[in-house]
């Protein structure tokens, strides 16, 4: 086959990162980029935030599915509320080993803090008194959570390490202009950080105490490291002028469901934080009742997967027009922000990929990402019909390629009573996204789209 001429990949190269699953959105593109679900979580969150009388007191674990839109909640939150509150948004999913200790996400989160007091600036000048008291502030942090993490004994890692390491998965946004510090456009983060360092960061935080699960007797130590953070968060409050907000994402990118159960062990020391917090995490969580909503707890806020689909009191199934308009804006505001033709997808072609997706944006994208690079393959400046089918069968063979029998019976189960059966196994289906999780006034599971045909062959099978 003969590769596209340079010309046309220039002309798709920047309609194809518009429409890239994986691109962030930041905070100065949210207005352009963001489509407004019903029941978007960060309005309620904002409420909350701005109405608390101590904010502090504000925990939220934000759940849904992979790729439903958690991370676009949170920068659209960040938008509403900078004025009020300094934003420190840390991703977890970067940033952690794989089996991290809820002490390591509460570490991480201090050396975020300590990053963000290290980098914050005047909004007009750099003064010379600022500087010495950002460092003098800095040299005291670092000291007193050094110090809280050697009462375990040896092997904990260096703290200067650590802030080294941090800069590569924290957005800081100055309180004064919002602006992500550490950038010119505010729009990306720390440009000063590379894969080297967030590789080692992820190495020293999983040393000595913050490596394992944290035993009874060490519960006090792992209290004196939350007093040492609590100090830096009131530091960097009086600096900035305005209360810390921690918004940490990402913990359902863990490999495993019982790796975020065990970030989430010991959810007290979270609680403990003086700063409202917001954490994103997988939908599985919504059965855990260390978040639900008791007094005092984490107060759970769910994402669920965009409404593509209703399910009347028959339990009949068809498209809903409103969840498929959604998706179908969010494809204009990216079409229109990158200047993409209108003639390049047709509007049949967009509500196929939103028919197919199963309400989750990131696949959404992703299939119309990829029918984009098959219309580019063959030379072509318009998607036509035949390169999505091509990525949506991509899509399935390689879903189906993960499944066993045990797996396809579950899913032939959820596919007949749209409920989830109580085992392991369907949790981690759910976590997968083999099964997505929408509401029509109810709740309701479905396989995903894509392999609903395929679990219907299953079952009709003798």
């Amino acid at each position: 086959m003969t590769l596209p001429s340079k010309e046309l990949i220039d002309w798709w190269r920047p309609k194809l990162r518009a429409l890239d699953p994986w691109r962030t959105v930041h905070i100065e593109e949210i207005h352009e980029l963001y489509a407004e679900r019903e029941g978007a979580p960060y309005r309620r969150l904002a409420t909350d935030l701005l109405v608390a009388e101590r904010p502090a007191e504000v925990k939220v674990l934000l759940c849904g599915a992979r790729g439903s839109g958690k991370t676009t909640e949170l920068t659209r939150l960040a938008h509403d509320v900078k004025q009020h509150f300094c934003v420190v948004q840390t991703d977890l999913g970067v940033g952690l080993p794989d089996e991290a200790s809820t002490l390591a996400v509460v570490t991480l989160l201090g050396v975020a803090a300590l990053h963000a007091i290290k980098s914050w600036s005047e909004p007009d000048a750099e003064t010379t008194a600022l500087v010495k008291r950002k460092a003098g502030t800095v040299s005291r942090g670092l000291e007193r959570l050094q110090a809280a993490l050697e009462r375990f004994g040896e092997g904990a890692p260096l703290v200067t390490d650590l802030v080294d390491g941090v800069a590569g998965i924290v957005m800081f946004f100055e309180p004064a202009t919002a602006t992500a510090l550490g950038t010119a456009s505010g729009a990306a983060k720390t440009a000063t950080a590379t894969a080297s360092a967030t590789s080692k960061l992820r190495i020293d935080l999983a040393k000595g105490p913050l490596g394992g699960r944290l035993k009874v007797e060490q519960r006090d130590d792992a209290q004196a490291v939350v007093g040492v953070v609590n100090e830096i968060l009131a530091e960097l409050e009086a600096l900035a002028g305005r209360p810390p907000l921690l918004l940490a994402d990402g913990l359902d990118k863990r490999t495993k469901l019982d790796e975020v159960a065990r970030a989430l062990e010991d959810e007290y020391l979270l609680r403990d934080l003086q700063a409202p917090l917001v954490l994103t995490g997988p939908v599985n969580l919504r059965h855990d009742p260390r978040f639900r909503a008791v007094p005092g707890n984490f107060r759970l806020s769910l994402l669920y997967n965009v409404p593509i689909w209703h399910r009347d009191d028959l339990g009949a199934v068809e498209a809903a027009p409103d969840g498929v308009g959604v998706l179908r804006d969010l494809f204009e505001q990216r079409r229109e922000e990158a200047g993409i033709p209108k003639e390049l997808f047709g509007v049949q072609l967009v509500e196929r990929a939103a028919h197919s997706c199963a309400g989750i944006v990131r696949d959404f994208l992703g299939l119309l990402h990829e029918a984009g690079k098959n219309a580019l393959g063959r030379g072509e400046r318009a998607v036509g019909e035949a390169d999505l089918e091509a990525a949506i069968k991509a899509r399935r063979l390689e879903m189906e390629g993960y499944l066993d029998e045990q797996e396809i019976a579950i899913l032939e189960r959820v596919l007949d009573k749209g409920t989830l059966p109580g085992s392991a196994e369907a949790d981690t289906l759910l976590f997968e996204n083999f099964i997505a999780c929408y509401h029509n006034g109810d709740i309701w599971f479905r396989p995903h789209e894509i392999i609903v045909d395929f679990i219907a062959l299953q079952r009709a099978k003798p």
